[in-house]
């Protein structure tokens, strides 16, 4: 019984880290094409970005040879929890579905058929991606066991409860918002998108703190506030998946009538939203996660079907989004129309124009070796927020830091898809502005640039694992049960008395 526990545990917290895996691996697969269109040689990668990229280029290269052309290949591997690309097979966050639906007033049949995935999997086994699938409940165990350490230290900590419910509300008013402006919206509700949107981000580009910091945001109140506030309170997908949830055929129960001790709260206790599973009082916000049933003494709880099976088929399922190209510039995890590594990602709003910029070092040199190390590569698009539609035509741009005027071009249309290219020289490091007149209307877009990026951080490089070290620390502190006080034989029982 103990190594079919132990065997649930593993098996949920290994698909947790698994969807984070699979993020990163997306976000690197992104450079490695890059790295494919600019030198196609594991040699010139080595020689351009070090023997180790070289290395991780050519093992990569050699295990997307199994399932065809490399490139292609790669492009079967895209994208983030609930909303990515596996094996090829696509499937979509039902929020970000619906939210697409509402602001165009249209559903294309490719999103519907990659609904079929999310709908399927909670019906079966009701909110098991939040308990298994979901990067940010991740963070919030992690939260949890650093909480337990942090107590059994002698910290306390409050742990503010409420009945009150409002994913519903949140999921109305999200949808709401997202037809006023954008789906982009649900970056900044969604603990999970904000995660791994920003983990995508940091890893291909720098950039992605501000996505990174609402995850972590959340993190923190989980962590010293309110544990499993979001997640059985406000989160959206909870609410959605949980009204799917009300018709699963796998549900937590008792395994039989028989009454537990009015004392024994373990089940409660074990669970990451107080819920009550030996009362019967856990459906349907259970998210099917098991806690309670490693924790019950008596081996009281159970499912209706083995997870451990389960979790082993969910391995295998292909849970996969579309990604596209809505306003020419890539999504999800590849930058297939690229040959350099980016440095910088901005996008603003200005009017009814979205505007954005990826910035990249030329040709992926390394900036210090290079004979033009001021260069950079800017491509741009421009969205018309009103219309719906990328903007392609006439545009003149120019480049400014404060009143100096660096550097302009202009173009009839654009260069490829829906984005204008450029190369440009810059001074110096420092925050510069893109003006784009079109249209009749002057479009500013802030970036910075910083010239020495290629510098490396030892301060970065060594406090990051040392803090790691005393958090992991702390962790197996709070996760380790605390030992039992022998009770005094009678001889000492006697001693004692006297």
């Amino acid at each position: 019984m103990k190594i079919r526990m132990l065997s649930t545990r593993l098996l949920r917290r290994g698909l947790q880290v698994a969807v984070v895996a699979f993020v990163i691996y997306a976000a690197l697969g992104a450079s490695w094409r890059n790295y494919k269109v600019a030198h196609n040689h594991r040699r010139l990668v080595s020689l351009m970005q070090g023997e180790v990229w070289g290395t991780l280029y050519g093992v990569n290269e050699d295990a997307l040879v199994v399932l065809g052309e490399p490139y292609e290949a790669s492009l079967k591997f895209l994208g983030m929890s609930w909303a990515a690309r596996v094996f090829g097979i696509n499937t979509a966050d039902p929020i970000l579905v619906i939210s697409h639906a509402l602001r165009n007033r249209s559903l294309p049949m490719t999103l519907l058929v990659s609904l079929i995935a999310p709908v399927l999997l909670a019906l079966f086994m009701g909110k098991v991606f939040c308990s298994h699938l979901c990067p940010a409940r991740l963070l919030f165990d992690i939260a949890q066991g650093l909480r337990s350490g942090l107590q059994r230290l002698g910290i306390e900590l409050p742990a503010w409860r409420s009945e009150i419910r409002l994913g519903g509300y949140v999921l109305l008013g999200g949808l709401l918002a997202s037809m006023a402006s954008s789906t982009a919206v649900w970056l900044f509700i969604l603990p999970y998108v904000s995660f791994s949107g920003g983990l995508f981000l940091l890893i291909t580009s720098g950039t992605g703190m501000a996505l990174l910091t609402v995850a972590l945001g959340w993190f923190a109140v989980d962590l010293g506030l309110a544990p499993g506030y979001f997640c059985h309170n406000l989160c959206p997908t909870g609410f959605l998946l949980e009204q799917l949830g009300r018709f699963s055929v796998v549900k937590l129960r008792k395994k039989n009538a028989e009454v537990c001790p009015p004392s024994c709260n373990l089940c409660q206790r074990a669970c990451p939203y107080d819920l009550r599973p030996s009362e019967g009082l856990h459906l349907p916000a259970c998210n099917n996660c098991g806690a309670c049933v490693t924790a019950c003494p008596s081996n009281r709880l159970g499912r209706q079907v083995a997870l451990p099976v389960l979790s082993l088929v969910l391995l295998a399922l292909p849970i996969t989004a579309v990604a596209h190209h809505n306003k020419g510039m890539p999504h999800y995890g590849y930058y297939e129309n690229y040959a350099q590594t980016p440095t910088e990602e901005f996008a603003a709003v200005d009017g009814k124009w979205e505007i954005g910029a990826t910035i990249f070092n030329f040709q992926g040199l390394d900036r210090r070796a290079a004979d033009t190390p001021n260069d950079v590569k800017i491509y741009l698009y421009l969205y018309d927020t009103e219309a719906d539609v990328s903007y392609q035509g006439p545009l003149n741009i120019e480049i400014r830091q404060r009143s100096e005027l660096i550097a302009r071009f202009e173009r009839h249309q654009v260069d490829e898809e829906a984005v204008y290219s450029t190369r440009e020289t810059l001074p110096r490091s420092g925050d510069y502005e893109l003006v784009a007149e079109v249209a009749g209307d002057r479009v500013t877009l802030p970036f910075h640039v910083d010239l020495a990026a290629d510098a490396i951080n030892w301060w970065v490089v060594g406090g990051i694992p040392t803090v790691g070290v005393w958090v992991i620390a702390l962790l197996l502190y709070g996760r380790s049960r605390p030992r039992r006080r022998r009770k005094p034989t009678k001889r000492v029982a006697a001693k004692m008395k006297g």
